[in-house]
C-alpha cells in the first residue's frame, strides 16, 4: 500500500536542514555587513587623516605670519606652557616628553584664529600704492584695502619690525578684534580626556589650543603617537639655535584607523626620524597609519 504525506520524522529533518541554512546566511550575511562597515569605518579614518594632515600643514606652513622681527626665535616651551609662550619672544617650540612621551607643538600664526579676513594682508610699495596679499580662511577674496574697524600690525618690509601703516614698503596684517600677536600662539598636544570608545588603549585625542581659550578644540581621535622635530637642512633635531638655519618642521603621527580586527596585526614600531615606538599588545588588534611629513617654514626669516 503507497504511503500518503510526510511523517514526524522527515517533517523534523526538513526543519532542522532549513534552520541550518538559514543560520549559515545569516551568520554569513552578518559577517558581510560587519566587514562592510570595518571597511567603511577604514575608509572614513583615511579620509580623515588627509582631513587633519591639510589641517595641519595650513596651520605650520604659516608659522610666523604677521609676526614681528624681535618675535623671530626659536623657545623652549614647558609642557602645558601655553600662556608663558604667548608672553614670551618666540614664533615656534616644542616641549618635549609631555602626556607618555609624547610632544607639544608651540608657535604663533597671525592667520590661525577664524575670524572673517583671517589670512588676508596688503602691501603698502614706495609710491604709496595698497595692493591686496593672501585670501580668507573660507578662501574668499580678501578685501582691497586694509578693513576698518579691525586692529592692524604693520611691519617695514625689510626689517619685519613694527611700524606706522601709512609708511611705504609696509606689511599690514590684520588681527581682528585681537590686540596682542600673544593672542595667536597655538598649542598642539595630546590628551586622553573624553576619548572615543572605538579607539584603542593608551592612545589619545589631538588637540588645538589658541591662547586665551580654556580648553583646546580637538582636531584628531585615536593618536597613539605624537612627536615633532626640528630640521636644519642637514638633520633633524631636537634643539636648534638660530632660527635662520630652521627650514622645516617634522611631525610625527601614529593614528588608529577602523575599529577593532579580528584578527592581529603588528603595528609599526618606529619612524624613520622620530625614534622608536613603544607597542602596547592590545594595539595588534587594530589598523594603524604611520605619518611622518616635513612641513616647510617660510615665514621665519628674519
Amino acid at each position: 500500500m503507497r504511503r500518503k504525506g510526510i511523517t514526524l520524522v522527515e517533517l523534523l529533518v526538513v526543519m532542522a536542514i532549513v534552520a541550518l541554512s538559514a543560520g549559515g546566511i545569516f551568520f554569513a550575511y552578518r559577517s558581510l555587513v560587519r566587514e562592510t562597515i570595518r571597511q567603511s569605518l577604514f575608509a572614513k579614518n583615511e579620509q580623515d587623516v588627509e582631513v587633519l594632515l591639510t589641517s595641519l600643514r595650513k596651520d605650520l606652513e604659516g608659522i610666523g605670519f604677521g609676526v614681528p622681527m624681535d618675535r623671530l626665535k626659536v623657545g623652549t616651551p614647558t609642557c602645558n606652557g601655553l600662556t608663558d609662550f604667548a608672553g614670551s619672544n618666540s614664533v615656534v617650540g616644542i616641549a618635549f616628553n609631555c602626556l607618555s612621551g609624547n610632544d607639544e607643538l608651540y608657535f604663533l600664526n597671525l592667520a590661525t584664529r577664524s575670524f572673517r579676513n583671517s589670512g588676508c594682508w596688503w602691501a603698502i610699495d614706495g609710491s604709496g600704492n595698497v595692493a591686496t596679499q593672501g585670501r580668507r580662511w573660507t578662501l574668499e577674496d580678501c578685501p582691497s584695502i586694509p578693513p576698518t574697524g579691525e586692529n592692524l600690525l604693520c611691519l617695514d618690509m625689510a626689517s619685519k619690525a613694527t611700524t606706522s601703516c601709512n609708511s611705504p614698503n609696509t606689511l599690514i596684517f590684520t588681527m581682528g578684534d585681537r590686540t596682542s600677536v600673544g593672542d595667536f600662539a597655538v598649542r598642539y598636544y595630546l590628551s586622553n580626556a573624553n576619548l572615543p570608545k572605538e579607539c584603542a588603549p593608551n592612545t589619545f585625542n589631538l588637540l588645538k589650543q589658541v591662547n586665551g581659550d580654556s580648553t583646546g578644540r580637538p582636531i584628531a581621535s585615536c593618536v597613539a603617537v605624537f612627536r615633532v622635530r626640528y630640521f636644519d637642512g642637514q638633520g633633524y633635531t631636537t634643539n636648534i639655535d638660530d632660527i635662520n638655519n630652521l627650514r622645516a618642521i617634522r611631525l610625527c603621527l601614529l593614528m588608529q584607523v577602523g575599529g577593532k580586527m579580528d584578527t592581529q596585526m603588528d603595528p609599526p614600531n618606529r619612524f624613520e626620524q622620530c625614534g622608536d615606538i613603544t607597542i602596547n599588545p592590545e594595539w595588534r588588534w587594530y589598523r594603524w597609519k604611520l605619518v611622518e611629513e616635513d612641513i616647510p617654514l617660510r615665514n621665519i626669516r628674519k
